[in-house]
């Protein structure tokens, strides 16, 4: 058993931890909260839209505030990493496909014509991505027990990623087009052409492009095209499964939209029709 650690201890300073709580009621409690407030604050917006100027500056807000914690974390893992002798972490470089929410918000808060377009067009692809796969497997859990800073720093940051593509769809500040799958890849594809060298000159994982680390059956698959003459298929592999993810969430928005322009008209008519 763990126990008698404080709410900001680190990993490395909680003896007897080892993921319990990532099988514990605590993920799946927190997965279902999540998930029902999600829903409701969707339903809610999908209803009562706010002026596109609020939207906009909750995006600069959004970027500012996930910078800032960012910024905040990677400074308290870096102190105890340092303190005792393991040197500085390079798993905390802003590279994987979590930290791409930052410059994605920079973009589409404070950026102009084809830069906000991208930085948008990623929020509704890559932010919802990234952000469920963590909220409902909240790795974060396999290091830090439920009540603490690391835990709730990861659920936070991953609930707001959702939100906040989700937030974009159902207002319809972001119309559903193919072309954003286009605009998403574009950022995508630019931070993934500085994390796929590094993964491969010093093994690391980055957007899981090495080892597609995390990902429910194709983690297996990747181990096993990497026992093989080919390891480096698992890139692309993890590249094309990127733009799938992405198509497949335009089109739920698109199918989405269709139901509810329908629905208002529905609703139009309905009022227009004489007592």
């Amino acid at each position: 058993m763990f126990s008698g650690y404080g709410f900001f201890d680190y990993k490395y300073n909680i003896p007897g931890y080892a993921g319990q709580d990532y099988q514990g009621m605590g993920r799946y409690l927190y997965m279902g909260v999540s998930l029902a407030l999600l829903l409701g604050l969707s339903l809610f917006f999908a209803f009562r839209k706010p002026e596109k100027e609020k939207i906009v500056w909750y995006l600069r807000i959004a970027a500012i505030v996930f910078t800032a914690s960012y910024i905040i974390k990677t400074i308290w893992e870096s102190y105890f990493d340092i303190a005792t002798g393991r040197g500085f972490n390079w798993g905390l470089l802003p590279l994987d496909t979590c930290s791409i929410v930052m410059p994605a918000c920079f973009l589409a808060g404070f950026g102009k014509g084809k830069f906000k377009e991208i930085g948008e067009a990623w929020l509704v692809t890559g932010a919802i991505v990234g952000g469920l796969s963590n909220l409902l497997f909240l790795q974060a859990l396999k290091y830090y027990p439920f009540f603490t800073f690391g835990a709730f720093y990861s659920m936070l940051w991953h609930f707001f990623m959702v939100f906040t593509g989700l937030f974009l769809w159902v207002t319809r500040y972001v119309k559903p087009r193919w072309i954003i799958i286009v605009y998403a890849m574009i950022l995508h594809t630019a931070v993934s052409l500085i994390a796929i060298p590094l993964n491969y000159a010093y093994d690391w994982d980055f957007m899981l492009y090495r080892y597609a680390g995390g990902i429910p059956l194709f983690e297996g698959i990747a181990d096993r095209i990497r026992a093989g003459r080919a390891p480096w298929l698992v890139t692309p592999m993890v590249y094309g499964l990127y733009i799938a993810i992405f198509a497949c969430l335009t089109a739920l928005a698109k199918g989405d939209g269709a139901l509810m322009e329908t629905i208002q008209k529905k609703k139009e008519s309905t009022e227009e029709e004489p007592r």
